[in-house]
């Protein structure tokens, strides 16, 4: 389902998205950080744990005004060292609909994934027009609570850069 535009006489929206499992240490990065941020970002910005179905989160999006952006913020392991911090433009290669069947499937078993959560929301054209990936390399994702000093370190950075990125565009 396409997003409703955003007319310029409404405010710039947006919703900054964690993603990812409780209590499984580093893995825990998104779910930590909405909960750090909620309710620091202004009132056009809202802070969301998103760590579910991403089915749901296409309904959130239908059920809401609509969103200029949104940032999605998630521990994902690609090989890097633990803590690195990468900021990526989303705008890939739309995926074939069997893909997009064995993603959807993946979620109806429960699985928590940022890469599921924008690669459903995007087939289905449920996603603002602008959005940016925050991915944070993780150390530890075993069970446990907290995360590492290592996370705790990448989490603070990204504070930062959201707190900076968004003012600037929630004023636009």
């Amino acid at each position: 389902m396409p997003s409703r535009p955003v007319s310029s006489a409404e405010p710039v929206r947006a919703l900054v998205g964690g993603v990812g499992y409780t209590n499984l240490r580093d893995g825990s990065a998104g779910p930590i950080l909405a909960e750090r941020l909620a309710g620091t970002l202004g009132p056009d910005v809202d802070v969301e744990d998103l760590s579910y179905s991403p089915i749901d989160v296409m309904f959130l999006f239908q059920r809401r005004a609509p969103y200029a952006r949104a940032v999605f913020v998630g521990a994902v392991s690609r090989g890097s060292p633990p803590g690195t911090v990468r900021v990526i433009p989303w705008d890939p290669e739309p995926e074939s609909p069997e893909s997009v069947q064995e993603r959807i499937a993946e979620a109806v078993s429960g699985v928590i994934s940022l890469d599921n959560l924008l690669r459903i929301n995007q087939h289905f054209k449920a996603l603002p027009p602008v959005v940016t990936v925050v991915e944070i390399e993780p150390e530890d994702e075993g069970w446990g609570e907290g995360v590492t000093p290592t996370m705790e370190r990448a989490l603070h950075e990204v504070v930062a850069l959201l707190k900076g990125d968004l003012a600037v565009f929630a004023r636009a």
